[in-house]
């Protein structure tokens, strides 16, 4: 952001907690997704990270890509509560892969006992969900979102799991996960998204 004023605020005027950025240039083409532009994520500044409070994702197509006229540090970070999900800022980084269903409703354990030890870490790679992502199957702590496992918002737009480099974790290794539908995608219109947490 270019100044103070770009800062995305709640609706009592206070700022909001900076969560990630997406710059869709530097990321694999995804089917349905846009293919430039900047995508922020903010949440509320709360204890429990905003949980039923308004978020916000804001999507720039065009921006200004000459860092120096750019604001390199959170103008806020001072108002920010230190309970935050996150110990320090991270990049992100992308790599195009493809995902099983993993809704397998107890089977999980049952297959993994039936392949060899040495295969174990292609199966976790191929079916275990407990990752970040863009896009793809969700990996739900606890129960499913409700307007997710209704269709009403069936994309996931994006996905935090725990991150060792960054401390990234949502209360007790819990993820945070971004709903949106297709028509709101396909309209780049990311105002009516569904946000959620939980943890173990």
């Amino acid at each position: 952001m270019k100044d103070t004023e770009e800062y995305s605020m709640d609706n009592q005027g206070k700022p909001m907690m900076f969560l990630a950025q997406i710059n869709f240039e530097e990321m694999p083409p995804l089917e349905g997704f846009p293919e430039k532009g900047l995508l922020q994520f903010y949440i509320a500044n709360t204890d429990d990270y905003g949980y039923d409070e308004p978020c916000k994702v804001i999507y720039i197509e065009d921006f200004e890509k000459d860092e120096s006229k750019l604001l390199s540090e959170n103008p806020y970070q001072s108002e920010i509560q230190e309970n935050q999900p996150f110990e320090m800022e991270c990049k992100i980084t992308y790599e195009s892969k493809e995902m099983a269903v993993t809704d397998f409703e107890g089977e999980f354990e049952e297959m993994l006992n039936l392949i060899s030890d040495e295969d174990e870490d292609d199966f976790y790679d191929a079916f275990a969900s407990g990752t970040s992502r863009i896009g793809g199957y969700p990996s739900f702590v606890q129960d499913p979102v409700e307007c997710y496992e209704m269709g009403e918002k069936e994309i996931l737009l994006l996905q935090l799991d725990v991150d060792d480099p960054s401390g990234l974790m949502f209360g007790d290794s819990g993820n945070c996960q971004f709903f949106i539908s297709m028509e709101d995608l396909d309209n780049k219109n990311f105002s009516e998204l569904a946000y959620d947490w939980a943890c173990c």
